[in-house]
């Protein structure tokens, strides 16, 4: 190829990855990978009687469409950025990989399970054995995974690294930061706090992925903060509440430590857990010998 093309063809993706652009086709994505997860469960809804808890486990399960649309669109038009979805020994990031994987489902859980526990040493919260099924637990465990993986396909998968390729590290981590908290705008209880907290786990999220070259560290993160808040505790996930998690709550008042309306993720202490994640990943950096550079352009070199 001739240098005039190689040039053509850089300046190209360059122009594609304007800051505004990704955003603006990210929400082009999720509206049509949203219609895309809904379509199918139209006749399931229309001719079958849904139970309650099922039907919120097909909430999360619709998202498939966000999944679908992102991996096909970065298939067609961003094939580097589609490489970094895979494990790292099928080209994809350095740190793709199962122990990752678990690593970031332990964080999630820790940070989840410390607000709880926060809330509930403090009076917050009066819990009792739910109404669950092993199966419901196993099933709606990988529906959350895909409702939290496609969230982090398109933020910190598509938006990160598409902004990253040509912008600095930090304008890259606060981009896709400020548009995974639009994300959650219209959901029930949002109040300040919990946008701040939303901006905050944006931020803690990319940097996992620029300190561990790892999405699906990001992945297990997401997921296993949804699922242990939802699904274990059944508090609200971003203002919604599960019916058939393994623990139901009886009671709640404000605190501190708890919002009614949006649950841990509205309140002081759950942004404090961000600042954790993003403690450790500057830890994590220095153990391995490497700084943080905020203005570094394409640290994953896609």
């Amino acid at each position: 190829m001739s240098d005039k093309n190689t040039k053509t063809k850089r300046t190209s993706r360059l122009k594609r990855h304007f800051w505004v652009w990704p955003l603006l086709i990210g929400f082009g994505l999720l509206f049509v990978g949203e219609f895309a997860g809904v379509i199918p469960t139209i006749p399931l809804k229309l001719f079958f009687n849904i139970p309650p808890m099922w039907d919120f486990t097909l909430e999360y399960a619709v998202f498939i469409g966000i999944f679908v649309v992102v991996l096909l669109f970065c298939a067609i038009f961003e094939k580097k950025i589609f490489r970094c979805f895979f494990p790292a020994s099928k080209n994809g990031l350095p740190g793709n990989n199962i122990k990752n994987l678990l690593i970031g489902l332990l964080i999630g859980f820790l940070m989840n399970g410390s607000c709880i526990l926060a809330a509930w040493l403090n009076g917050d919260l009066h819990f009792s054995i739910g109404k669950f099924l092993p199966v419901y637990l196993i099933i709606t465990f990988f529906a959350v995974m895909i409702q939290s993986s496609s969230e982090e396909m398109l933020t910190r998968g598509y938006i990160y690294l598409a902004h990253s390729e040509r912008y600095p590290a930090w304008f890259a981590m606060i981009s896709n930061a400020l548009f995974f908290a639009a994300l959650h705008l219209a959901n029930d209880g949002i109040t300040v706090i919990a946008i701040v907290e939303l901006i905050m786990s944006g931020v803690a999220l990319s940097l996992v992925v620029y300190c561990k070259k790892s999405l699906w560290m990001a992945f297990g993160y997401h997921t296993m903060w949804n699922y242990t808040q939802s699904i274990i505790f059944g508090l609200p996930n971003s203002g919604i509440v599960s019916q058939g998690s393994f623990l139901h709550l009886d009671a709640a008042s404000d605190s501190f430590f708890y919002d009614s309306g949006f649950g841990v993720e509205g309140t002081v202490l759950s942004i404090v857990t961000e600042f954790a994640v993003i403690a450790w990943c500057l830890w994590s950096l220095k153990k391995e010998g490497r700084k943080l550079n905020l203005k570094e352009v394409n640290p994953h070199s896609i």
